[in-house]
């Protein structure tokens, strides 16, 4: 069966770069997404590679080229689409939205006739979630956050629980994700979609980028795609339960915890002082977990997100196992 994207045949054995038009400028010059598909010489799976859905989240960039130049199709069984950026629009503007502040990530699976994003997100999914059978979305946390590298994937489909666990990462977040994202309209439309998260924008991080790269190469190869050879994490914790610390009060936080740090219900997070130097309060956690995101600003009003927590109960002791305690005495999941 053949394969076309964007109107072009991509014959077995060939590395085929493609400028799929997805949307107009007002000066009517095309909007081009850049696709490369690298179709193998074998038959096998085809799975899509996606970054910068939101222009401003950059180490995906960097992990899908690394990716689609390190396969030959000799190498490859299968078909491989890599889109190293998605929101071209958002990119080339050094933000996270189409214009319009439109998140191209509440579009999915689009609309032919609706407005902009919509019709953008459609030619999307309809080229190439349509062309494939499994996909990774690759992202970072947004403006003004990190996070741990982790795997959101809804568990609940055999498909995506199988390249979740390949993907190799500790930590994966059952959740069926939000309405019309990307992996959320596509697993609902029969293509199992995973979602990895690693580090902040408007950065390149070497250590996130090799967890992405790495995890990509790790379902590879349980798709049968390549002879890479599958690599197990040192553990793994699928988590339900997650939540939002959030600062009681407006001011100047000093956060005193990081993403991949334990910690135990009623420890300090931050306190929040007003300009002045005054302690206005003190931030606590109500839950033990881990931590898989913070703020990267400091300055907080009533109900800022300060803390992302994943819930660990009967995991902990397993998590604890691979911690080391730093020079606050704090446990710290190893690198």
């Amino acid at each position: 069966m053949g394969l076309r994207i964007g109107g072009r045949e991509i014959r077995r054995g060939t590395v085929e770069q493609i400028l799929l038009k997805v949307s107009e400028y007002y000066t009517a010059s095309p909007v081009n997404v850049a696709v490369t598909v690298i179709r193998g010489t074998e038959r096998g799976p085809t799975l899509f590679l996606t970054a910068a859905i939101h222009g401003d989240e950059l180490n995906g960039v960097e992990i899908v080229r690394q990716v689609m130049t390190g396969y030959t199709p000799q190498q490859l069984r299968g078909t491989l689409i890599c889109v190293p950026v998605v929101n071209r629009v958002g990119f080339l503007t050094h933000t996270r939205y189409l214009p319009g502040r439109r998140d191209l990530n509440r579009c999915f699976p689009g609309d032919p006739n609706g407005n902009a994003a919509a019709r953008y997100a459609r030619i999307l999914f309809t080229e190439i979630v349509g062309r494939s059978r499994y996909g990774i979305d690759l992202h970072t946390a947004s403006l003004g956050r990190t996070n741990l590298a982790h795997v959101r994937a809804d568990m609940s489909s055999r498909g995506v629980r199988r390249i979740a666990r390949a993907f190799g990462t500790e930590i994966i977040i059952d959740s069926p994700g939000m309405p019309r994202t990307l992996r959320a309209a596509a697993t609902a439309a029969g293509v199992p979609t995973i979602l990895f998260d690693a580090g902040e924008t408007f950065r390149f991080q070497r250590n996130m980028v090799a967890r992405g790269v790495a995890g990509v190469r790790g379902v590879l190869a349980a798709l049968g795609m390549t002879q890479d050879p599958p690599k197990e994490p040192r553990f793994r914790v699928i988590v339900k339960v997650s939540e939002w610390v959030r600062s009681v009060k407006g001011g100047i936080a000093d956060i005193v915890v990081r993403p991949g740090e334990i910690l135990y219900a009623g420890d300090e997070i931050a306190s929040i002082t007003n300009p002045f130097g005054r302690e206005v309060s003190t931030v606590r956690s109500p839950l033990t977990g881990l931590i898989i995101g913070t703020t990267t600003v400091p300055m907080v009003n009533p109900g800022d997100a300060i803390c992302h927590v994943a819930k660990l109960e009967k995991t902990l002791a397993t998590v604890e196992n691979y911690c080391i305690t730093d020079s606050r005495g704090k446990k710290m999941l190893l690198a």
